[in-house]
């Protein structure tokens, strides 16, 4: 399965040729792959790839079009694939941590969504017991 592609398409001028080096130089050791090519008629300039970084704000201009999401950097931007999901960072104590491990150990053949679902499953059901448990002594 190929992964989806952002890109980044320009007029081809002189001035946009540098900044299309300046993104080229800051994608060209990238892990997700980089791509730098002309239309047909060399009037646009592509810069392609599964994740494109542009280290300066001041290169992204307005007369860019941009197939993906632009997240900001502190000196620049990511485009990313739109369709992707969201990583949501999560703090655990000592304790969850060790229960999701068990889990994660139990249920090899599940993805890391099935496992966290399952998860919070288990912790609603508990969660409504201890509720229900409260709710009979205080009637």
């Amino acid at each position: 399965m190929r992964n989806a592609m952002v890109s980044i398409e320009i007029k081809n001028t002189n001035d946009n040729i540098l900044i299309a080096r300046k993104i080229r130089d800051a994608n060209k050791d990238s892990a997700d792959g980089f791509n730098l090519k002309f239309t047909e008629d060399n009037s646009m300039i592509v810069m392609e790839g599964e994740k494109l970084t542009i280290p300066d704000k001041a290169l992204l201009t307005g007369e860019m079009k941009v197939n993906g999401m632009i997240k900001p950097l502190s000196d620049g931007f990511e485009i990313l694939d739109e369709e992707k999901g969201k990583t949501v960072n999560l703090h655990l104590d000592a304790e969850l941590v060790k229960e999701i491990n068990v889990i994660r150990s139990y249920v090899k053949s599940k993805t890391q969504h099935d496992v966290l679902l399952e998860l919070f499953k288990k912790g609603l059901e508990q969660y409504k017991k201890e509720n229900d448990t409260e709710q009979k002594r205080s009637d």
